[in-house]
């Protein structure tokens, strides 16, 4: 009954000590930084993404930030401006039109509410940020603020230009313009 006793006094003690009879080292408190990568002469050493780069701490103004929008991927290129307001395709305007609908099927950012082949448009609505529909809106079908717009596409010499315009016609320079502009050209990559 003794033995039993101090066997389980033992297992007591070192059940409620835990891991402080073990003496480990905090390695986190030695560790040095490493030095960067070395790459040797014979290889080409990768150009650094500037969307990366942090900027120094004591110059914070805004000059020292590129204001120009990075490039548009997929042989699609767009002009430097706020945010893009076309977008260029290298391919015909019917195989153009073809694409620009295949990927706003695919993108998430607006619903096609009508298609025109004939004259290369797709008739969008696009659901505003901000105003997103309360609960029971939303799980009873509801839809919040929507904006409607239209995607055209025209031929311009060997490539064809998708601009998205409101209802006058005039080209939209807006951020949801943007928005499907840029929906459009991952979809495209």
């Amino acid at each position: 009954m003794l033995k039993r006793q101090g066997l389980t006094l033992a297992v007591l003690l070192i059940a409620t000590t835990g891991c402080n009879w073990v003496n480990r080292p905090i390695v986190y408190e030695t560790a040095r930084e490493t030095p960067p990568l070395e790459v040797p002469n014979n290889l080409i050493a990768p150009s650094p993404n500037p969307a990366a780069q942090i900027p120094p701490a004591g110059d914070a103004t805004e000059a020292a930030y590129d204001a120009t929008p990075p490039p548009l991927s997929g042989g699609v290129s767009a002009p430097a401006n706020t945010g893009p307001t076309e977008l260029r395709i290298e391919d015909t305007s019917a195989s153009a039109w073809r694409r620009v609908g295949a990927a706003l099927d695919d993108s998430n950012c607006c619903e096609i509410v009508g298609r025109d082949e004939a004259a290369m448009t797709y008739d969008l609505e696009v659901a505003n940020a901000g105003n997103r529909p309360g609960f029971f809106r939303r799980v009873f079908g509801g839809k919040g603020a929507r904006t409607a717009m239209t995607v055209r596409i025209k031929a311009v010499g060997e490539v064809s230009e998708v601009l998205v315009v409101d209802a006058s016609g005039e080209v939209r320079k807006d951020a949801l313009a943007s928005r499907v502009l840029s929906a459009i050209d991952a979809s495209l990559e």
